[in-house]
This record gives C-alpha cells, sequence and structure tokens, in this order.
C-alpha cells in the first residue's frame, strides 16, 4: 500500500510532465522530443490482461532461461569468453522470498504506469498556459515548475490515482495468483485476496473468509477517505 502507489505515481507523474511541459523552456510549452510516441509506448502494457503480464513476467525472472538472468549474464559470458572463471548468474527471482514481492511489484508497476501518465497528462493539458508561462517567467526550472506549480493544480487528479492505485495494492490477486500461486516462498507473496481466495474454496471456511472480506472492504473505504480528506486544500475545507 506504501511502495505500489508512490513508485507508480510519481514515475506517472514525472513522465507526464517530461511529455507535456518538459521540452525547452524558450517558446511554445511543448514536451520533450517524439513525446506522442513516449505516450503510446507507455500507455500499451495496459491494454494487456493482468493474466499475460503475470504469465509474461513469469518467463522473464524464470531462473532457467529467462530474460532478466540472460541480460545480466551477458558482461559475465563476456569475462568468461576473455579467459576469466566468473559464475552466471541464475537467480529465481519469483521463489526467493527476498525478491520476490518486489519483483511482483514491477511487474504491476510496468503495467499501469501508463494509464496514470495518460490522467496526469489530460490534468496537465486542462492547466491554464498563463499560469505555466508566468511561472517560466520568473524563472521556475522544470523540477520547481513540476512540483510548485503543476502539482498542486492537479491535486485532486494525484489524490484519485493514490485512492485507485491503493485499491490495486490491496487485491493483487491476479499477479499473485499467476506469478506465485501459492503465495510464494515461505508466503513472501502472500496478500489478503489470494489467502481470502484459499480460504473459501481450499479450506471451504466460508465464514471467515466473509469475515476477511468485509474486514477488506472497510480497510478499503478507511484509505479512500483518509487519502480524500487528507488531499484537499484550506479552501476545500
Amino acid at each position: 500500500m506504501i511502495i505500489l502507489p508512490t513508485v507508480t505515481i510519481t514515475l506517472a507523474f514525472v513522465l507526464a510532465v517530461m511529455v507535456t511541459i518538459g521540452g525547452d523552456t524558450k517558446g511554445e510549452i511543448h514536451g520533450i522530443r517524439g513525446s506522442s510516441i513516449y505516450r503510446v509506448v507507455s500507455f500499451f502494457p495496459y491494454v494487456l490482461p493482468a493474466v499475460v503480464i503475470g504469465i509474461l513476467f513469469a518467463f522473464i525472472y524464470s531462473p532457467n532461461g529467462g530474460l532478466l538472468n540472460g541480460l545480466l549474464n551477458l558482461p559475465l559470458r563476456l569475462l568468461n569468453a576473455l579467459g576469466a572463471d566468473v559464475r552466471l548468474v541464475g537467480t529465481a527471482w519469483l521463489g526467493d522470498p527476498r525478491y520476490a514481492l518486489g519483483a511482483i511489484i514491477l511487474a504491476v508497476v510496468w503495467s499501469l504506469v501508463g494509464f496514470y501518465m495518460v490522467l496526469f497528462v489530460a490534468a496537465i493539458k486542462a492547466i491554464p498556459s498563463e499560469i505555466i508561462e508566468a511561472a517560466r517567467l520568473d524563472g521556475c526550472g522544470r523540477v520547481r515548475l513540476a512540483a510548485q506549480v503543476v502539482l498542486p493544480q492537479i491535486r485532486e487528479n494525484v489524490s484519485t490515482a493514490v485512492v485507485y492505485m491503493g485499491i490495486m495494492a490491496l487485491d493483487m490477486f491476479v499477479y499473485v495468483s499467476v506469478m506465485t500461486p501459492s503465495g510464494g516462498t515461505a508466503r513472501s507473496t502472500e496478500v489478503v485476496s489470494r489467502y481470502l481466495y484459499e480460504t473459501a474454496f481450499a479450506r471451504s471456511q466460508f465464514g471467515l473468509a466473509s469475515a476477511m472480506g468485509v474486514v477488506l472492504a472497510l480497510v478499503t473505504m478507511l484509505m479512500a477517505v483518509i487519502v480524500l480528506f487528507g488531499s484537499r486544500s484550506k479552501e476545500d475545507a
């Protein structure tokens, strides 16, 4: 609930700023060169079903012939070709409790960051250009412009994104079930939704599973209320 929304929304906001106002500070306001291509490419993972993404990253993280280990082994193979005796990497990213949850979070971030980038791009486009122009004339750099001018203007969009990402972080059922079906080694990737499913349909403890569902719903509502009220400005209050 902390890492996933923070990383996804921060990265999406940075990308949105780059493709909208991250270009040359002189002349017309525009994004970096090729920004339209970056929008399409970054949004593409969002159109893929979560099951497909889970299967894709399961192959990427595979200890035997996986893409990630293959990339990490490229410089080591080169050293071995030059005569060095270096042991190749064969990490089981989804089987090691130290890396499993982080690997799943990375897959989720990759799949969702494009959607929130598009959301923030639309919000930034709605900001009056006079505000950004005035900030640029006052000498605002890109970082200060994004943090002190753009971010307050799209605060409501960011808070809405945080709520949705919080709900996603509380769920995670599809990704965990596909990539680590049993909750991972030593339950390192266990989430409430997968444990609820196991309790109901594997152990037939439907009463306990129903109680877990009610508590999960209450926690989700509480998180949404805290985020929405915490993001309200003094004027709104």
